[in-house]
């Protein structure tokens, strides 16, 4: 349980002074493409949530990227293109130590975890659209494995299949919400 504090204290701690940088260039540039498209005419016929949702998914996305690449791990490059080799590796040596524990939190965990939310903005952007959200999972987490091929960091087939089914459960929780709120609104009546 530390070891997920102390990763969430990080992400939000690296992630902040990229954020301060591309929120205000992100918000300019948005509402030059609100104004543009709507002919003149700021702010009409445009949803406050789904901007809002909008706006916290480039949030969100920046501190990933940031996390992944631009955070020195003093790390070894390694690249893993067989399916659940690290996966497989981590789980066997779990009950080795309680380091190899914290390490299958944080890796496998961790790559589930950090990409729940993506599934679940993406899916409200989406409209619902499964194959879309799980793709935009997929598309996120292949930019951000393949970019850290040149930065010297690890490079893992098995972040990919993690993050993307990450994102697939994001997409559940985000139709789970929608089912409750559906329910709550019924009884309602």
């Amino acid at each position: 349980m530390n070891s997920i504090l102390k990763f969430v204290f990080v992400f939000l701690n690296d992630g902040l002074p990229w954020v301060l940088i591309v929120a205000p260039v992100y918000i300019f540039f948005r509402i030059l493409y609100i104004y543009v498209t709507s002919k003149g005419k700021l702010f009409i016929k445009y949803n406050i949530v789904r901007e809002s949702i909008l706006f916290m998914f480039v949030i969100f996305t920046t501190m990933l990227f940031v996390q992944t690449w631009a955070v020195d791990t003093n790390g070894k490059s390694d690249i893993n293109i067989i399916p659940f080799y690290m996966v497989y590796t981590q789980i066997s040596e779990m009950n080795n130590s309680q380091s190899s524990y914290s390490l299958f939190l944080l890796n496998i965990i961790g790559n589930i975890a950090v990409f729940v939310p993506i599934g679940i903005f993406s899916a409200y952007l989406f409209k619902g659209s499964i194959s879309r959200t799980i793709g935009l999972g997929f598309y996120i987490s292949f930019i951000i494995e393949v970019g850290q091929i040149p930065l010297n960091r690890t490079s893992d087939v098995d972040d990919l299949i993690l993050n993307t089914t990450g994102a697939a459960f994001g997409f559940a929780v985000y139709k789970t919400g929608n089912f409750v709120k559906r329910k709550l609104k019924l009884s309602d009546v």
